[in-house]
């Protein structure tokens, strides 16, 4: 009996791959058991890890919501409060509110919920301008007041300046807002979309003038 050539390739390719297959198997096993011995170990690392991450982002939120909290919550509240604030012994201002909250953190303020005045003295200790308004805040870092809601400005010449905000930068001594303002004079009105001016308004500049009004009447308020 004769074995032609083809039968031996390919008895010998089926033997190559039994040797293939036979490698993958115990290669297979080998990593099984492995893997199963060490999956204890990788399974509990893993889950401490996780677990670890979660009370870490848990203790996080915590701490922000404590932070918040405090920010939110006045350190000292004031009722019929009055601040004095002067300079080389010379009254600059005085700041008078039925009600003051003061906030710490890291951005302190302090808010007037319930009103503020406001009155700045010149240097012989005259009243040279007022301010008043329904709500105010004052940032500590920055000194710059806001204003909000029925805002009134009155200097010494009896000019009065009615807008819905104004803001007071006491480092610069300016007042400004980029709201609608309406200005009355001894002779005028004058109606503009914003202004700009030193805090006793005495020298401002209207941003934008809409309309100017002559009144007939030069002493009528």
């Amino acid at each position: 009996m004769r074995i032609s050539n083809v039968e031996v390739k390919i008895q010998r390719q089926n033997t190559e791959k039994d040797k293939i297959t036979a490698s993958k198997l115990f290669t297979s096993c080998l990593f099984s058991n492995v893997f199963m011995r060490a999956s204890p170990f990788i399974i509990n690392y893993s889950l401490f890890i996780i677990l670890s991450g979660f009370c870490s982002c848990e203790n996080n939120i915590d701490t922000v919501n404590l932070i918040t909290a405090k920010d939110k919550t006045p350190q000292q509240t004031e009722e019929n409060a009055t601040y004095v604030y002067t300079d080389s012994a010379r009254l600059k201002f005085k700041l008078q509110a039925p009600l003051i909250k003061n906030f710490g953190g890291k951005n302190p303020y302090r808010e007037c919920p319930n009103g503020m005045n406001v009155d700045f003295f010149d240097d012989s200790m005259h009243v040279s301008s007022h301010i008043n308004s329904n709500y105010a805040i004052q940032h500590e870092t920055t000194k710059i007041m806001e204003a909000d809601g029925n805002v009134v400005v009155i200097n010494k010449k009896g000019e009065k300046l009615n807008t819905e905000q104004l803001f007071w930068d006491a480092n610069k001594h300016t007042i400004y807002t980029a709201k609608f303002v309406q200005i009355k004079t001894t002779t005028e009105i004058l109606y503009g979309d914003g202004l700009e001016s030193n805090e006793d308004f005495t020298n401002y500049t209207i941003t934008n003038i809409r309309g100017t009004v002559q009144l007939n009447n030069s002493g009528s308020n």
